[in-house]
């Protein structure tokens, strides 16, 4: 599919416009370096097989290209993103202002599946028409790579019992029970063929089973991961239509509604990889290759990874960020966002590192809007404690970092493609 994909982002490249960015920057500070973690941009859902397929009596709507793959809408809404930040990391003297890129300016690595690799492709369309810059594989596609696997690394008894404690209180506290009666309501999972002779059976709070075990993705079953994975169906089926047929079947009828499905979603996303010490384990291994990115003098001064919205939650629990809202998004991870680690130098001659998301909003999703000056993509400056309002120094940085790779990581073999964890 990345190979049938590559003619639109040759034809977006060649007929893009020069996307003007906004520079937030402050007069006598200078960017020194980037890192930006992304989720993949916009992807057919996991719904065509195993417990979501006969979740609903409701057919599930077609899709372009094979479960969990990059639509070609999401091709284009990259390269929107990448031809905006593109603009943006030149306005900023971080990239050359003409030209293509060199090895030490911009490097991309992601994910090895399909709608990884793919996005990443149309980031650098976007931001670098006409230039031959390589995204880097280091796994076969269709595997996954360790440092985006989202993975319990630790194998002992007492940090699995802590971590199902932590996941069962943050369920308790997040008080999904009105928002599950909403995802009933619009799916109608009690007269689906999965309830046929089962009575009763409807999505409800309270039953689930949590799972954490060494070498696979912190897991759940019960009505709040059946719930998940049916609020991301319709989610992305929002997106992919935008004005044309309504998601939900006609069955979503206003804010309110959606508000509560996209509560079920982060909740769910919050519960299994938001609890600090389950974050810091999953985290580790991509926050200890962020640390290296910014020791190391010989990184690119840009440095692109793209993987999944579990990657984010876990990096953003780790680090301990102040809880946040995105304006005009109904998800805390959305499709296409992504963490900008930047590294600045400052007035005194000493580095602050600050950490901002960068998203396009639900309306630039649905509309397809391209990103410019007057309509940029969200931007949201994260706050990380013990920092101040100017960032994080040196010190303070390393320090957050280095909180999440205490516990040494075991190796990690290839894995087959992922379940519905990752998204």
């Amino acid at each position: 599919m990345i190979r049938s994909l590559r003619p639109l982002v040759l034809a977006l490249a060649l007929v893009a416009t020069t996307a003007a960015a906004v520079s937030p920057s402050v007069e006598g500070e200078a960017l020194e370096q980037v890192v930006l973690l992304s989720r993949h941009n916009l992807r057919a859902p996991l719904v065509s097989s195993g417990a979501l397929a006969d979740a609903t009596p409701h057919a599930w709507a077609t899709w372009d290209v094979a479960a969990g793959e990059l639509s070609t809408k999401g091709g284009v809404l990259e390269v929107y993103l990448g031809r905006y930040l593109g603009q943006w990391l030149r306005q900023q003297q971080v990239l050359p202002a003409t030209g293509c890129p060199q090895e030490g300016d911009f490097h991309a690595l992601a994910n090895s599946l399909q709608r990884t690799q793919a996005t990443a492709q149309f980031f650098v369309a976007g931001a670098f028409p006409g230039c031959h810059v390589t995204v880097q594989q280091r796994r076969p596609l269709g595997t996954m790579d360790p440092l985006f696997d989202p993975v319990i690394h630790r194998d002992d008894a007492g940090f699995q019992r802590r971590a199902l404690r932590a996941m069962q209180k943050a369920e308790s506290q997040a008080r999904l029970g009105p928002d599950l009666q909403v995802v009933e309501g619009v799916v109608e999972h009690a007269s689906s063929p999965a309830c046929a002779g089962r009575s009763p059976c409807a999505l409800q709070a309270g039953d689930s089973r949590f799972r954490v075990e060494a070498g696979r993705e912190p897991g759940a079953s019960g009505s709040l991961a059946l719930a998940n994975g049916m609020v991301d169906a319709l989610l992305m089926q929002d997106y992919q239509n935008g004005r044309g047929t309504p998601a939900g079947w006609g069955r979503v009828h206003g804010d309110a509604q959606w508000q509560a499905l996209a509560r079920v979603r982060n909740g769910y996303q919050d519960i299994l990889f938001g609890t600090p010490e389950v974050a810091r384990d999953v985290a580790a291994p991509l926050l200890s290759h962020i640390d290296g990115l910014f020791a190391d003098p010989q990184s690119p001064k840009v440095s692109l990874l793209v993987g999944h919205d579990s990657n984010i939650g876990a990096v953003l629990a780790a680090l301990g960020a102040a809880d946040y809202t995105l304006p005009g998004q109904l998800e805390k991870t959305p499709i296409g966002g992504l963490l900008q680690f930047e590294r600045w130098r400052v007035h005194s001659g000493e580095a602050r590192y600050r950490l901002v998301y960068v998203y396009p909003t639900r309306t630039q999703l649905r509309d397809a809007l391209p990103l410019s000056d007057a309509q940029p993509p969200g931007r949201v400056e994260l706050a990380l404690p013990g920092c101040g309002q100017d960032g994080c120094s040196d010190v303070q940085f390393k320090r957050l970092l280095h909180r999440a790779v205490d516990e040494p990581i075991r190796s990690a073999d290839q894995r087959s493609a992922p379940t519905t964890g990752v998204q």
